[in-house]
């Protein structure tokens, strides 16, 4: 009888190690560390933040775990919601074939980690197992139709949360597998035609949150003994069925699993938008280059983007998005902040550039037209933009494939700015500097507690980890215990 792909999923969780795996599959790993902690302590700057501790307060104000970024503790499972919440919110975290997978492993992943004070080892190789299990279930996923009636990246982003919470908690291969069934009869609900590509985007979004919450508590309750549907993934009632899809594609569940790495198909983003408009951004910025002026420029007269035909519809064609939320999705939006040359971040998502007669003035000089040769479906949205200018003349550069995709990467320098820029102003930039050099160096750390430590406010109001919270037994105090 063939292995059901929970088994599989568990027995691959179960035996991961550090040791096993390719020197660019571990940097990578750190890389997306990186840039998730990052935008998470860059979404400080957002109200959402405002929202999310006053949730802390009224329903789970009680609890060993630290939410990274604030001297606030809380219960695991809302730890892991308020740091998925808070690594999407910018729309500036990772991106991959489908969905952002970083906002859930690494929500799992750091929540867990600081509850059980894992090594660094252990941290990366539950990183690497999140990516690898989300996104094989991703790919699993097959849709006859480009725009889907029905689609959640939540829905199987849980997976990611679960698998790096399992591999942290040391379940064994069936325990694994149980928490892997667990999480996908648990999984959100796949609202994201909704909540994003209905009639106005919402702060909802993904769900990432909830995915989180989900997978993690899916891996304490196998860790406790309880159990799940092991054939979740097969036959006519599979998890692909539950989850909107047409089919199931069952070879990328488990072919090369542990041999070929979903982490390397990650990217990241240079502009805190939709995947989707990136090459529509860069290829905008190259044409002004090119014509060698400025948006501000008297002689601009006229910008055409020629882009995938999802650009050309709501939410992406939306000129004028009522805030920070549909900002995000706003093509119109997201080129007008680039070339007035805003600090991709928080200032993207506020009122004051939101409302200002700059981008107002940009944004009434742009048109979008569909290029209908271009599938959305796998594709990495190529866009084409011509600048006229007010003399005749016009400018045109070409995206094919965006800086930040994983078939054009951007470089660990870029990747360490970004950091500094999101970073600095919640925890200081002497401390940022410092994060940033632990984070780098987290393989070889025996412990996750130094890195957390510098995860408070600038304020230093942080609570450190103690003796009381901290999860392995000792005869007193050592160093990563002390603030």
């Amino acid at each position: 009888m063939q292995q059901s792909a929970t088994r599989i999923f568990g027995d691959y969780i179960a035996g991961l190690s550090i040791d096993d795996l390719p020197i660019d599959v571990v940097e990578k790993a750190i890389d997306c560390l990186l840039d998730s902690i990052g935008c998470l302590l860059g979404a400080y700057a957002l109200p959402l933040a405002g929202i999310l501790d006053g949730l802390v307060s009224d329903v789970a104000s009680t609890g060993t775990s630290p939410i990274l970024g604030s001297d606030r503790r809380t219960d695991l499972a809302t730890a892991a919601f308020v740091h998925a919440t808070l690594i999407n919110a910018l729309d500036f975290d990772d991106i991959y074939r489908k969905g952002h997978p970083g906002a859930t492993v690494m929500s799992a992943a750091l929540t867990v980690a600081a509850h059980v004070d894992s090594s660094g080892s252990e941290l990366l190789a539950a990183i690497v197992a999140g990516y690898e299990v989300s996104g094989r279930v991703a790919m699993s996923l097959t849709h006859l139709h480009p725009r889907k009636t029905i689609h959640g990246h939540g829905t199987w982003q849980v997976f990611g949360a679960v698998a790096a919470a399992s591999k942290l908690l040391k379940l064994d291969p069936l325990q694994s597998a149980h928490a892997i069934a667990i999480a996908a009869a648990n999984a959100p609900v796949a609202s994201v035609m909704k909540t994003v590509y209905g009639h106005q985007p919402t702060m909802a979004k993904n769900n990432f949150g909830t995915a989180a919450q989900t997978g993690v508590n899916a891996a304490f309750l196998a860790k406790n003994g309880f159990e799940g549907p092991l054939d979740i993934f097969e036959g006519e009632t599979g998890f692909w069925r539950m989850a909107g899809a047409n089919g199931c594609d069952n070879d990328q569940l488990s072919t090369g699993l542990g041999q070929s790495f979903e982490i390397r198909a990650v990217g990241f983003k240079p502009f805190s938008c939709c995947r989707i408009l990136q090459s529509s951004i860069q290829a905008s910025v190259q044409a002004f280059s090119n014509a060698k002026m400025s948006a501000s420029s008297d002689r601009f007269k006229r910008l055409t983007l020629i882009a995938p035909p999802i650009l050309c519809e709501p939410p992406f064609n939306q000129p004028a998005p009522k805030d920070a939320w549909a900002a995000q999705f706003s093509a119109p939006c997201a080129v007008a902040m680039a070339l007035l040359e805003v600090e991709p971040g928080p200032a993207w998502c506020s009122d004051t550039w939101l409302r200002s007669e700059a981008v107002a003035g940009l944004i009434a000089k742009m048109e979008l037209r569909a290029d209908d040769r271009q599938s959305t479906l796998g594709s990495h949205h190529a866009a084409v933009a011509q600048l006229q200018t007010v003399d005749g003349h016009l400018f045109e550069a070409e995206v094919k494939v965006a800086l930040g995709e994983a078939a054009n990467p951007l470089a660990r320098p870029f990747l360490e700015e970004k950091f500094r820029r999101l970073a600095s102003p919640r925890i200081g930039a002497v401390r940022a500097e410092r994060l940033l050099a632990s984070v780098t160096e987290i393989g070889h750390s025996t412990s996750v507690s130094h890195l957390l430590l510098q995860l408070g406010p600038e304020d230093g109001t942080s609570t450190p980890l103690d003796c009381a919270s901290c999860a392995k037994a000792c005869d007193g105090p050592r160093g990563c215990c002390r603030p």
